[in-house]
């Protein structure tokens, strides 16, 4: 049941911040301008680059932290708890030298006017001094989601979400400027890990991180494991990052915050999609621990089929309405979001089919895979965005990304998952991706047909109630259709608050 919680509640604040991000997006536009707008996307570009100072060692303290808690050594927990902690203290020290250098020189780099430059150093300063705190302190993040604790940290992140909204909405109206999303948020990012340090010892049994524990053998063993996956980090940020960068070296801030619109909605489209692979990381880990092979099996084909059919129709429904809803929510002024979404979400959704595939070769030894195939899909992006942006704009960076997506995602690591695993690629097609499919026909006729009738660009109601309908149509078939027999039972079960006679295995 934890884990269905942990679902729930990882869904729940990404609904809630995607409703407060819809709000206050055209509120902070129209408060602080479109230039202003593409420099804080742009701001939010490099400071992730500082979040690689993390050298991969947060997937590491995930993975451990699951596979201690399954079997129960608090005393290997505590030793690579301490060591990560010591390692961390000296690349929050080096991430702070890093974010001196970069806010000395960035604004020159990127031909920032003096005005601009100021708030840009000033952002750099305050938000990559939060990351550095954060290092060691995420750690604590990584105790309570390997401890099942999942759904106490997205409360902890969606109260902090909500914080940071209340006050760029107050330091906005009281004429603050760029200043209160610099503040608000650089606040907020440090309060969270802060809170989650606090209840990870106060839940935690026999938490320690005594400096005596601090093991060099721990320390390569850990970089052995971490460093493929900073690799993967890397790529995961020029993926998600770099493309304001790009877009700057050759169009002005204006064409980054029309970029930067679209490239919102399908990064939210993202994490929507990774919510449910996330939730179920912890339970690969553990159940490798505990050498239960079956339930890494169900995770990949199970896993996968259910998490497709969440992004699927939310994929499809949000390419059906990207015109109305760009222009509903941003204006005139955003038509060009409109192509850059819509081939943004055929990205999205090649990433969403590997999801879970890519965990379970993380979570088994292969993250040296994952790192190189990530590796490649963000150099065949960024190299392809360059190519592209020159004849084709901004669709050229968004079309860049999809190529590069389907390429690695879907045609590389999905059949290296199936080949680990002993599973045919029909057989994860089968099971797995084909389900999803006949249930979105209908979907999409219904969308069609309430659209043909109340054109949706009328107005936001008319996009959510189509919307809603035709994901109502969606989900109704695809239980009728795509869901086994014992798990629509154990869904019932818990559903009437009765123990069920049969249940799936993940």
């Amino acid at each position: 049941m934890r884990w269905i919680i942990n679902i729930a509640t990882s869904y729940l604040r990404f609904v809630v911040v995607m409703v407060v991000v819809f709000f206050l997006t055209p509120f902070i536009v129209g408060k602080i301008g479109v230039d202003q707008f593409g420099l804080w996307s742009l701001i939010f570009s490099v400071v992730a680059l500082f979040g690689l100072m993390d050298l991969g060692f947060a997937t590491a303290a995930n993975k451990y932290m699951g596979e201690f808690h399954g079997s129960g050594d608090h005393a290997g927990r505590n030793e690579v708890l301490a060591t990560l902690l010591g390692v961390y203290l000296g690349l929050g020290i080096l991430c702070i030298a890093i974010v001196a250098l970069v806010s000395t020189f960035a604004g020159d780099w990127l031909d920032l006017d003096p005005t601009m430059r100021h708030w840009f150093q000033l952002a750099l300063w305050l938000l990559g001094g939060v990351v550095a705190i954060n290092l060691p302190l995420n750690l604590f993040k990584a105790v309570l989601n390997g401890s099942g604790r999942m759904a106490l940290v997205n409360g902890i992140d969606l109260a902090m979400q909500l914080l940071n909204a209340a006050l760029i909405v107050t330091l906005l109206n009281a004429d603050y400027g760029i200043r209160a999303l610099i503040y608000s948020t650089s606040l907020t990012m440090l309060l969270g890990p802060l809170l989650a340090t606090v209840l990870a010892f106060a839940l935690t049994p026999r938490l320690s991180v005594s400096p005596r524990l601090f093991s060099r053998p721990r320390v390569r063993e850990l970089l052995g494991f971490s460093f493929y996956f900073f690799i993967a980090n890397i790529a995961v940020l020029i993926i998600l990052r770099m493309d304001p960068l790009v877009i700057k070296a050759f169009l002005p801030l204006s064409a980054v915050a029309v970029y930067a619109i679209g490239a919102k909605i399908a990064e939210y489209t993202y994490y929507l999609n990774k919510q449910f692979s996330n939730a179920l990381m912890p339970l690969v880990a553990q159940s490798r621990g505990g050498g239960d092979d079956a339930t890494i099996d169900r995770v990949l084909l199970d896993g996968t089929r259910f998490g497709m059919a969440i992004a699927l129709p939310f994929v499809a429904l949000l390419f059906f309405y990207a015109e109305a809803i760009i222009l509903l929510w941003m204006g005139e002024d955003f038509a060009g979001a409109v192509p850059v979404l819509r081939l943004l979400l055929g990205a999205i959704l090649s990433t969403a089919m590997q999801l879970n595939a890519a965990n379970v070769l993380a979570m088994n030894g292969q993250h040296k895979f994952i790192a190189l195939a990530m590796a490649a899909s963000a150099l065949l992006n960024l190299v392809l965005s360059v190519i592209l942006i020159q004849d084709y704009g901004l669709n050229g960076v968004a079309l860049a990304t999809l190529i590069a997506a389907f390429t690695v995602e879907v045609l590389v690591i999905i059949p290296r998952a199936c080949w680990s695993r002993g599973i045919s690629l029909w057989r994860f097609f089968r099971e797995a991706i084909w389900p999803v499919l006949p249930p979105l026909a209908p979907a999409l006729a219904a969308a069609y047909g309430l659209d043909y009738l109340q054109p949706a660009v009328d107005g936001f109601q008319w996009v959510f109630l189509q919307g809603a309908t035709a994901a109502l149509v969606y989900y109704l078939t695809f239980y009728l259709t795509s869901v086994r027999a014992e798990e629509r039972l154990f869904i019932t079960a818990k559903l009437k608050r009765r123990p069920a006679t049969a249940h799936p295995s993940a």
